[in-house]
């Protein structure tokens, strides 16, 4: 099932816990809106996207140490990288030049202190006020405000 032109719902729902990740129809309603206006726009600017997580259920989430008001239960979050692009080169377009509406765009995931991924949420009416508009970077241990 296509979310949108470039991104179905087996890849955002894809996980390798061995758990069950099925989302109910509002969540693939909150992952349709994240694919259409948040991934489509990266995937036009940058080229493929390649999803590291998107929707996780409660048990996935869990199994992970995931938050427990994680975004990615409702459908409303994924982690990426797009392959053509260095993930600075994304994170700075998504907060200062892309005018996308978002909830919080991290910069994450360490591997030999480098990120990994980019997390990318939905923004108003999934997420209200201060919570919009968020833009920090993971240092492996605390977030800090993106400069």
């Amino acid at each position: 099932m296509n979310l949108s032109p470039h991104f179905t719902l087996a890849e955002l729902t894809h996980t390798n816990s061995g758990l069950s990740n099925n989302p109910t129809d509002a969540e693939v309603k909150s992952l349709t809106a994240l694919c259409t206006t948040l991934l489509e726009p990266v995937r036009l600017k940058f080229g493929p996207v390649s999803i590291h997580s998107g929707y996780r259920g409660p048990l996935v989430n869990a199994r992970i140490g995931g938050s427990k008001t994680s975004q990615h239960m409702k459908g409303e979050a994924a982690d990426f990288h797009c392959s053509g692009a260095q993930l600075e080169d994304v994170m700075k377009w998504i907060v200062t030049e892309s005018g996308l509406h978002y909830g919080q765009v991290i910069l994450e995931g360490h591997t030999a202190g480098e990120p990994t991924w980019i997390h990318l949420s939905l923004g108003a009416p999934y997420r209200v006020g201060s919570q919009c508009q968020q833009a920090l970077v993971f240092d492996g241990r605390n977030y800090l405000q993106y400069k």
